[in-house]
C-alpha cells in the first residue's frame, strides 16, 4: 500500500472516529433531552388533570355517560398519549387522532426501536376520575416519544449529509495536500530507479519544500561523487587490464627466451644421449628416450601457454580460427561435457587489437568459469558478425550453459568483474541471466570501430 492511500486512510479513520463519537453524544444528549421534555409535559398534565378534573369537576359538564372528557381538545399534546376508559375497562376517548399521526414527523422504525433499547422504559401514569363524587372511569397518561425521536431524526440527518458534504470536501482537500506534498517523493523515486539501473548521469530536481531540498542536494552530491568513483574505478580497472597483458607478454618472453631455449637445449641434447646410447651405451637408452619425451611435451606445454599469455594465435591464425582453436582445446580438455558451438565472422572488418583481445579473453573467462564453477553438462555458445547497418556493426556473443547458476544477489567474482571491464572498455553491453539449478545465459555485444589500414 502507498504511503499516500494510507496516510488518507488514516485520516479517513480519524474522520470517522471523530464523527461516530459525535453522533454517539449527539445520541445521547437528546435521549436525556426527550427524558427531560416528556417528563416535564407528563406532570404538566398530571396537574392539570388533578385541578380541572378532581378538584373542580364544575368545569367539566357532563352531556354524556361515554364522553365525560373532550381529549380531542388535547391532540396538541404530542409527548403524550391520554386516553380515558371507563369502569369497564373500555376506552372511550383520546387524544390521538389520524390527522396527528399522519403529520407528525416519523421517525424510520429501526431508530425509534433503537432509542427504545438505549432509553429507560416509560412508565404509564393513572389518574382515577370522579365527578361529584361518583367514579366514572381512569384517565391513563403514557409518555409517547415518538415526536421527538422523529425530531432527533430529522435533526441527526441533517447532520449526516453536513457531515457527509464536509467528509467529501475534506477528502479532496487532504488528498489535493497529500498528493502535493508527496509528489517529491516520486522524482526521488525515479532518480533512485535509474541509480539502481547504473545511469549514474541522474540528477533531482530542485524541491521546494526545505527538508527534501536538503535531500535533493545530499542526493546529487552523492551521485557525482559516485559518479566520480566509479570513474575512477574503470580507469583502474583498464590500467589493471593493460598491466595484466603487458605481464603475460613479459612473462611470455621470458618463458619463450629462457625456459623455451633451455627445454630446446635439452630435447638437443638428449637427442645426441639417444644416438650415443644406440652405439656405445645401450644401458642409458630407456633415461635419453624418457628425457627427449619429457622435454618434447614440456615444449609442447610451454607453446600452449605461450599462446594464452601472448595470444600469438590471434595474429597467426586470426580471431576467428584462434576462437575456433581455444574451443576445441577446452573441448578435449573436458571430454564430459557437451559443448556446441558456432563462430561466424566472416565479413568482419579489420578491427584494433583491442577488441581481438577482448573477445578473446571473454570467450576463455567463459570457459574458464563453466569448468570452475557451473558442473554443467552442456554448453552452447555463438559468436557472430551482426551488421544492423553501416554504422552499427558488432561482435555478438551468446554463451549458455546448464549448469547451477546463481541468484540474482549474486556478487560478481574477479573474473566476471575483470569481464565486465573489457566490454566496458570497448563501449560494449552485456546481460545476464541466471536462476538457481537453471545455468546461466550471456549475451555480450562489441561494437567495432574500424582502424586506419
Amino acid at each position: 500500500m502507498s504511503l499516500k492511500l494510507r496516510l488518507i486512510l488514516i485520516i479517513n479513520a480519524v474522520l470517522l472516529l471523530i464523527l461516530v463519537l459525535g453522533s454517539i453524544l449527539a445520541i445521547d444528549m437528546a435521549k436525556k433531552n426527550v427524558r427531560a421534555e416528556v417528563a416535564s409535559s407528563e406532570k404538566l398534565t398530571l396537574y392539570l388533570f388533578e385541578i380541572g378534573v378532581i378538584k373542580n369537576p364544575k368545569y367539566y359538564s357532563i352531556e354524556s355517560e361515554y364522553k365525560p372528557l373532550n381529549l380531542q381538545t388535547l391532540v396538541h399534546m404530542r409527548h403524550l398519549k391520554i386516553e380515558f376508559y371507563n369502569l369497564e375497562g373500555k376506552l372511550i376517548e383520546s387524544n390521538i387522532s389520524d390527522t396527528r399521526t399522519q403529520t407528525m414527523d416519523q421517525a424510520p422504525p429501526w431508530f425509534v426501536n433503537f432509542m427504545g433499547l438505549i432509553s429507560d422504559p416509560w412508565q404509564p401514569k393513572r389518574l382515577p376520575v370522579e365527578i361529584l363524587g361518583e367514579p366514572k372511569g381512569t384517565i391513563i397518561i403514557t409518555p409517547d416519544p415518538s415526536y421527538e425521536f422523529g425530531e432527533i431524526w430529522n435533526q441527526l440527518t441533517g447532520i449526516f449529509y453536513l457531515a457527509g458534504t464536509f467528509f467529501i470536501l475534506t477528502n479532496i482537500l487532504v488528498a489535493w495536500i497529500v498528493f502535493r506534498a508527496l509528489s517529491p517523493v516520486e522524482f526521488i523515486l525515479q532518480a533512485l530507479t535509474q541509480l539502481e539501473l547504473g545511469n549514474l548521469k541522474v540528477k533531482m530536481p530542485d524541491l521546494k519544500t526545505p527538508e527534501l531540498s536538503v535531500i535533493s542536494s545530499k542526493f546529487n552530491h552523492m551521485v557525482k561523487t559516485l559518479r566520480l568513483s566509479v570513474e575512477q574505478n574503470h580507469k583502474l580497472s583498464q590500467k589493471l587490464i593493460h598491466l595484466q597483458e603487458e605481464e603475460k607478454k613479459s612473462l611470455a618472453r621470458d618463458l619463450h627466451d629462457e625456459f623455451g631455449q633451455s627445454l630446446t637445449a635439452i630435447h638437443a641434447d638428449a637427442a645426441v644421449l639417444k644416438n650415443l646410447a644406440t652405439k656405445e651405451y645401450p644401458k642409458i637408452k630407456p633415461s635419453a628416450h624418457a628425457i627427449s619425451d619429457l622435454s618434447k611435451h614440456l615444449m609442447n606445454l610451454v607453446a600452449g601457454m605461450l599462446n594464452q599469455l601472448k595470444l600469438g594465435v590471434l595474429n597467426e591464425l586470426g580471431l576467428e580460427e584462434g576462437l575456433i582453436d581455444l574451443i576445441r582445446s577446452w573441448k578435449l580438455r573436458h571430454p564430459k561435457i557437451r559443448l556446441d558451438y558456432q563462430v561466424d565472422l566472416k565479413g568482419l572488418p579489420r578491427i584494433t587489437e583491442t577488441l581481438s583481445i577482448t573477445t578473446y579473453r571473454i570467450i576463455q573467462e567463459c570457459l574458464t568459469n563453466i569448468s570452475r564453477h557451473a558442473k554443467a553438462k552442456h554448453v552452447d555458445i555463438k559468436i557472430q558478425f551482426f551488421k544492423k547497418n553501416v554504422s552499427s556493426k558488432m561482435i555478438d556473443i551468446h554463451v549458455q550453459d546448464d549448469g547451477v547458476g546463481f541468484k540474482k544477489s549474486h556478487r560478481d567474482g574477479f573474473g566476471l568483474s575483470g569481464m565486465r571491464e573489457r566490454i566496458h572498455e570497448v563501449n560494449g553491453s552485456i546481460k545476464i541471466k541466471s536462476e538457481v539449478h537453471r545455468g546461466v545465459i550471456l549475451g555480450i555485444q562489441l561494437p567495432l570501430k574500424r582502424i586506419p589500414k
